[in-house]
């Protein structure tokens, strides 16, 4: 069985990146576990509930196998969080971010960067305030971007993306391989399933300009990384990192590494 994991925040802001993660583990037949980092006992009893927000969808509240994980081991939390995955080693971690840039990012490192970074599992980022592709139970996911930036990235992207497609059970839509920066979109065939079409487009300028402004057309960017490869991206984030800050759509991140392990 698939497990789908989701790193809970005992907020009001965790509602959208929680119904991502419920909405796919229906979809796919998925065990859903909330994830949270804390030694407080109390701390379960106010997490999300699953069944709760099928009932609200007018569905099931059953038809998602789903337990709470409250997890201690680590004075800081994200450690804790990471801990915690590393044991229940999920195929999908869903977490939701604040978009912040900067100085602010600096200060206020975003726990779902480190998640993405950190763990072999592809990581849902779900932009809090920005657009998802679930909403009243509705799990629409039409319109897929792929950076490509060499063949490596455009084959692991679309791995990722028929992955997802192949999760969420999408009847039918359209990947789009872009390249940014000169030269022609890598990539051969994507192996989509029946009822999918892919597209390739070309792009100039930064790529987390370009993606950011892409974002408000699709409803889900795959981006397979490399991680922080210099002190660059230690100081403003990886590509991958700073498209998370930008886009209005949820993004999947996967390091390539792993892709090809």
């Amino acid at each position: 069985m698939v497990t789908i994991a989701h790193a809970a925040a005992l907020t009001e802001e965790d509602a959208l990146p929680f119904a991502h993660s419920v909405a796919l583990a229906r979809s796919s037949g998925a065990e859903l576990v909330a994830v949270h980092a804390s030694n407080d006992p109390s701390a379960e009893s106010r997490m999300l509930d699953a069944k709760a927000v099928l009932e609200g969808w007018g569905e099931n509240a059953d038809a998602v196998p789903y337990r709470k994980l409250v997890h201690s081991c680590c004075d800081d939390p994200v450690d804790t969080t990471l801990d915690a995955l590393r044991g229940l080693t999920p195929d999908l971690v869903v977490a939701g971010t604040h978009q912040r840039e900067g100085i602010v990012r600096l200060v206020l490192d975003s726990r779902a960067e480190a998640i993405a970074q950190n763990v072999a599992a592809p990581t849902l980022i779900v932009p809090i305030g920005a657009r998802g592709f679930v909403a009243g139970g509705q799990l629409r996911l039409r319109r897929i971007l792929v950076p490509a930036g060499d063949a490596a990235a455009a084959e692991a992207g679309c791995k990722a993306a028929r992955w997802m497609i192949d999760l969420s059970k999408s009847p039918e839509g359209e990947l789009i391989l872009m390249h940014v920066g000169q030269g022609e979109v890598p990539g051969g065939d994507p192996n989509l399933p029946e009822g999918w079409s892919c597209s390739r487009e070309s792009a100039s300028g930064k790529l987390e300009e370009v993606l950011g402004e892409a974002s408000q057309r699709v409803d889900l960017i795959v981006m397979a990384t490399r991680g922080r490869d210099s002190v660059h991206d230690a100081i403003v984030g990886s590509h991958t990192e700073r498209v998370f800050h930008r886009a209005d759509c949820p993004v999947l991140g996967r390091r390539l590494r792993w892709l090809f392990a």
